[in-house]
């Protein structure tokens, strides 16, 4: 039966894959993806490779193969699919093979992945090509990869989810993937109205996910305990949950009039029994009828009308206050979820999963960022750039010099911050000697920046500042400088090729645009 919402009354058990009881539906599921892989092309997508059909090559073109996927998969991790398409046709370009990429150093690697954000995972990715190759020749018999997961995880920065896309679309293995797309497409298939990176939470999908791809590697095999072979449906199937989730099982309302699995999904059949309840419970029956599960958390009638405030405004035929003083005085969703639009509102519900859970505010921190020109007689300008530790947050990427404020000021103005900025300033070595007397002009105040990382949001004051002089051993200006950190003066025009965090573009973009 389908728990009706909002009091949503079911046990545990309601929760197991209505997909492992329809074969017909996995295999059109399967037959869908086939035909969107061919109309939504992307350069990492390719038919599996049989190891019967080409034994002799296989283990160069496994090797390839696999190598592709981890590359495309790592890129992919919170990053569009549109951006990530040419810089995988540039990255694989420029490093074909596992081996190739291997041999280059870290400055080429973070200088290829410029722009794509999350620079771990360019290093976690050249650390994994120097493990797998570790003891293996480009002209070997063996592929250099493991095919299992647990062969996968022990290279550094693999973890499950990039585990389980390798061995499955590379390798054929019948190993599950969970990102965040295929959490928003479990959680409404199955009814989990739960925080979605919650760790039990997290289990319930794996579990799901594994149970699913095992299910889909066998559907016309009818036995109890099947043996499984490798073949081309894990990875079909798990690309099918993740484009499932990116182009139709969306964050927002989701398109479910297209989706090739509905029939199948608790969320789709809650938000339709919700339109055909033609008397809903009233609040005291709501409260009084506890649900038996001990995994859901509780879906109140606000949620129900929350949700519809990011669904498509045509689809509200009565105004929204409306329909909120009458849900609030009555009981009754229906009422606000007006039959109207009946496709448009069942989306709307399952737009509720998962759970949405309220983001803590990240801390806020103040830097001084000192743009210094160094400004030669008929020559082109350069500027001092600093490179940061090889640990910690963007790490080994370059930037302007830059200083954390750590003790509180008196004062947010404009002075303030440029005090500060003038006291980094004067710590900083610029010539051959901390003895070398350099003039320092102050240039222009650059206003404020906001740069907003997962965890942080930094503010950053940035300010202009000019060395007049001729380059050279008698002005005293050190154009290196060993460190640590690592500084050197860079032409104006080579800026855009040195690998500055996406803070230091935004500052480096607001003085070039004056």
């Amino acid at each position: 039966p389908v728990a009706v919402p909002p009091a949503r009354s079911h046990t545990d058990t309601y929760h197991q894959p209505l997909l492992l009881d329809h074969r017909d539906i996995c295999r059109e599921f399967l037959d869908w993806f086939d035909g969107v892989k061919q109309e939504r092309q992307m350069p990492w997508r390719k038919n599996w490779i049989d190891p019967s059909i080409t034994p002799d090559e296989y283990p160069q073109v496994m090797a390839k193969r696999a190598y592709e996927v981890l590359v495309s998969e790592t890129m992919l991790q919170q990053t569009r699919v549109s951006t990530v398409i040419p810089y995988f046709q540039a990255w694989i370009s420029k490093w074909p093979t596992v081996w190739d990429l291997a041999r280059a150093d870290e400055d080429q690697v973070l200088a290829a992945w410029k722009g794509l954000g999350y620079y771990g995972r360019a290093r976690r990715l050249l650390a994994a090509a120097k493990e797998t190759v570790k003891s293996t020749h480009p002209e070997d018999a063996k592929c250099p990869f493991p095919a299992s997961v647990e062969g996968l995880l022990k290279l550094p920065g693999v973890g499950r989810y990039t585990a389980g896309a390798v061995s499955s679309i590379a390798f054929g293995e019948p190993a599950p993937v969970v990102d965040g797309n295929v959490i928003r497409v479990l959680s409404r298939q199955l009814g989990l109205f739960v925080d979605g990176k919650d760790k039990k939470s997290m289990d319930m999908f794996w579990d799901a996910a594994t149970r699913l791809v095992k299910f889909a590697c066998n559907l016309d095999n009818l036995e109890e305990s099947p043996e499984i072979h490798q073949s081309p449906i894990p990875g079909a199937w798990n690309q099918a949950l993740m484009e499932l989730g990116a182009t139709i099982c969306t964050p927002g309302v989701p398109k479910c009039g297209d989706c090739p699995v509905k029939k199948t999904c608790r969320a789709y059949m809650e938000g339709k029994s919700l339109l055909d309840t033609s008397e809903p419970p009233a609040p005291d029956e709501i409260s009084q009828s506890k649900s038996k599960c001990d995994i859901c958390e509780v879906l109140d009638i606000e949620d129900l009308l929350l949700v519809t405030k990011e669904g498509p405004k045509e689809k509200l035929a009565v105004s929204h206050k409306k329909k909120r003083l009458a849900a609030k005085g009555t009981g009754s969703i229906s009422a606000y979820f007006s039959p109207v639009n009946g496709t448009a509102d069942k989306n709307a519900y399952c737009a509720l999963f998962p759970k949405k859970v309220i983001k803590k505010k990240v801390p806020e921190e103040n830097c001084v960022v000192c743009l210094i020109e160094l400004r030669q007689a008929g020559k082109e300008s350069k500027w001092l750039i600093e490179q940061r530790p090889a640990k910690g947050l963007l790490a080994s990427l370059w930037q302007f010099p830059q200083s954390t404020v750590i003790k509180p000021l008196t004062s947010n103005s404009t002075k303030t911050y440029r005090d500060v900025a003038q006291g980094f300033l004067d710590s900083l070595v610029l010539g051959s000697s901390e003895k070398a007397s350099i003039q320092v002009k102050y240039v222009a105040d650059l206003g404020s920046i906001v740069h907003v990382f997962s965890h942080l949001r930094l503010n950053m004051h940035v300010h202009r500042y000019a060395i007049d002089a001729d380059a050279g051993p008698d002005t005293g200006i050190q154009l290196t400088h060993a460190g640590p950190p690592k500084r050197k003066w860079v032409n104006t025009n080579d800026m855009d090729e040195e690998t500055l965090s996406t803070g230091m573009k935004k500052c480096w973009e607001r003085m070039r645009d004056g």
